[in-house]
């Protein structure tokens, strides 16, 4: 998982000199190099500060929060929806009900009249 590199204002994480945007420790400059092989592959693990973490777990739980609300509001809608549709159908069926009966009566009057 990666953090992300700023999602808000200077924070007491970023005034520490050698930790970089993303709350991750590890050589803010460019040194001089020795060509020492352990400082390479020091350099090239990610390590995370206790602070970083905390502001990326913030951050994924807010996004996660507003997700799981803009759901609850698409879900709401949809079963209005689905209740306006539900109505509309019962509607058109007591309609078509009323017709039918309407239909029958007619017939039967035709009836008695021949």
């Amino acid at each position: 998982m990666k953090i992300p590199s700023q999602c808000g204002g200077p924070t007491m994480e970023d005034s520490s000199p050698s930790q970089n945007h993303n709350g991750q420790i590890g050589p803010s400059g460019g040194g001089v190099n020795l060509g020492n092989k352990q400082d390479e592959e020091d350099n090239q693990k990610v390590q995370y500060s206790i602070p970083g973490i905390l502001h990326f777990i913030q951050h994924e739980w807010a996004r996660f929060e507003m997700e799981r609300s803009q759901w609850e509001v698409d879900r709401a809608e949809l079963q209005a929806r689905i209740a306006f549709l539900q109505g509309e159908r019962k509607g058109q069926e007591n309609l078509k009900n009323d017709l039918v009966r309407r239909i029958k009566m007619l017939e039967y009057a035709l009836k008695q009249e021949r």
